[in-house]
C-alpha cells in the first residue's frame, strides 16, 4: 500500500478524532486498544499506547517491536516514538502532557490496575472517561481496507461452495468446521475470525453453538458461521443448508427469513440508523409470527475486529451508519427443540444502497 494513501487516511482520521476531542474539551486522549492503534497509525503489534494531543502524538511500544514499529508506523505530523517497557515512564519523560488540563481515556478498555499509573504519570491533569471517540473516526473504511475485507469475504464464499460439494449425512459438525478452517487457509486466510459455528438438527436452534461430534442426518437443517482474515481485516458469513429435502415448515420459515434478509439489504444505505435497519428485517419476521425467535441484533460493523461499530441493533437509535462502513446483515430464526437458521452477508454501506461482498448462494441449498 502506497505510503501517501496510508498517510492521507491516518491524517483524516486524526483530524476527525481531534474535532471530537475539542467538542469534549479534551487536551489529550490515551489510546491503548490495539485495533484502534492500527486504524490510526498502521501498527499491528500487541503492546503499544498512543497519547494523542491536539498537535503532538507520543506513540510508545516496547523493545520487542523495535523493528516492527519502524516498518509499520505511519508518519503523521507531530508524531514521536518511544521504546520503553514502562509506557508511563516514557510519557512522563516526554513531557507531552505538560500544560494539559484534561485527558480522555476509554474506561471500558482500562483496568483499575492500569488506571493507577496513568493518574500518576498525568497528574495534575484531570482524567475524563470517554467512549466511542476513535470509533467515530474509524467506522468509515478506506478503499484499501474495504478491498481486504472483500478478499476475506470471497475466501469464505469460495470455502462454503467447496464444502457443499463434500458434506453429507454421517459427517460430524466438527469435521465440517475443520474442513472450513483448512479450506479458508488454503485460499489465503491468515486465521479463523472466531471459533467456527456448525450446528445441525435441533442444535441449529443455538445461534452461537459450537461444532460438536454430532453427526449430520438426513432432514437436518445445518447452519455454518465462519470468517476469514486478510491483512488483519475480517469477514463474517453465515449460511444455512439442508441434508436432503427439508420438511415444509423448514422451507416456509426459511422463506420468511430470506424475505427479511432481502428487505434489510434493500433498506441498507448511509444515513439510516442501526435501529431502523434492524427493524426492517425484524418487522418481516414478527409479522410472520416468528418475532420471539429472532433473538439477536441484525448485525455489526466489520474491520480489524469481527464485532465493532456501527451496531445494527434495536438499541442503536442514535447510531447512524456512515458511507463506506462495512456491516453484517444477519437475521435469524431459532425455534427451540426443532431447528434454527440464519443468513449473513457482509455489505459496504453506500449513499444509494449496499454493495454485497459475500457471494456464496444464500438460498436454502439441499445436499
Amino acid at each position: 500500500m502506497a505510503q501517501n494513501t496510508l498517510l492521507a487516511t491516518a491524517t483524516e482520521r486524526l483530524t476527525t478524532l481531534r474535532a471530537h476531542m475539542k467538542r469534549q474539551e479534551l487536551d489529550g486522549l490515551v489510546v491503548t486498544h490495539g485495533p484502534s492503534l492500527r486504524y490510526l497509525f498502521g501498527f499491528s503489534g500487541s503492546a503499544a499506547m498512543a497519547v494523542i494531543g491536539l498537535k503532538k502524538i507520543l506513540f510508545v511500544t516496547n523493545d520487542l517491536y523495535d523493528v516492527q514499529v519502524k516498518q509499520e508506523l505511519i508518519g503523521v505530523p507531530g508524531l514521536s516514538t518511544a521504546i520503553n517497557r514502562n509506557f508511563w515512564q516514557a510519557v512522563t519523560a516526554s513531557g507531552i502532557a505538560s500544560g494539559w488540563k484534561s485527558v480522555g481515556f476509554d474506561a471500558a478498555r482500562t483496568s483499575v490496575a492500569a488506571l493507577k499509573p496513568m493518574k500518576k504519570a498525568l497528574s495534575p491533569t484531570k482524567l475524563v472517561e470517554v467512549s466511542g471517540l476513535v470509533e467515530a473516526a474509524t467506522m468509515a473504511k478506506a478503499p484499501y481496507e474495504i478491498k481486504q475485507i472483500g478478499k476475506a469475504a470471497e475466501i469464505v464464499s469460495r470455502a462454503y461452495e467447496h464444502m457443499l460439494g463434500v458434506v453429507g449425512a454421517g459427517v460430524t459438525e466438527r469435521e465440517v468446521a475443520n474442513y472450513l478452517a483448512t479450506k479458508t487457509r488454503e485460499l489465503g486466510s491468515e486465521k479463523d475470525a472466531f471459533d467456527i459455528i456448525v450446528v445441525a438438527g435441533v442444535r441449529s436452534a443455538m445461534p452461537h453453538g459450537r461444532a460438536s461430534m454430532a453427526k449430520l442426518k438426513k432432514g437436518d437443517v445445518v447452519t455454518v458461521d465462519f470468517g476469514a482474515c486478510v491483512n488483519g481485516l475480517y469477514s463474517d458469513m453465515t449460511r444455512t443448508f439442508c441434508i436432503g429435502t427439508p420438511k415444509k415448515k423448514i422451507a416456509d420459515v426459511f422463506a420468511v427469513l430470506y424475505d427479511a434478509h432481502l428487505t434489510a439489504l434493500d433498506a441498507a444505505k448511509a444515513g439510516i440508523t442501526g435501529a431502523e435497519l434492524d427493524a426492517s428485517a425484524r418487522t418481516v419476521i414478527a409479522n410472520a409470527g416468528y418475532g420471539e425467535y429472532f433473538r439477536h441484533s441484525l448485525g455489526h460493523g466489520l474491520g480489524y475486529e469481527v464485532h465493532e461499530h456501527p451496531r445494527v441493533a434495536a438499541m442503536a437509535t442514535a447510531e447512524v451508519l456512515p458511507a463506506n462502513c462495512v456491516v453484517t446483515i444477519e437475521p435469524g430464526i431459532y425455534i427451540p427443540g426443532e431447528f434454527g437458521m440464519r443468513i449473513e452477508d457482509d455489505v459496504v454501506i453506500g449513499t444509494k444502497g449496499a454493495s454485497i461482498l459475500t457471494s456464496a448462494p444464500r438460498e436454502l441449498v439441499v445436499v
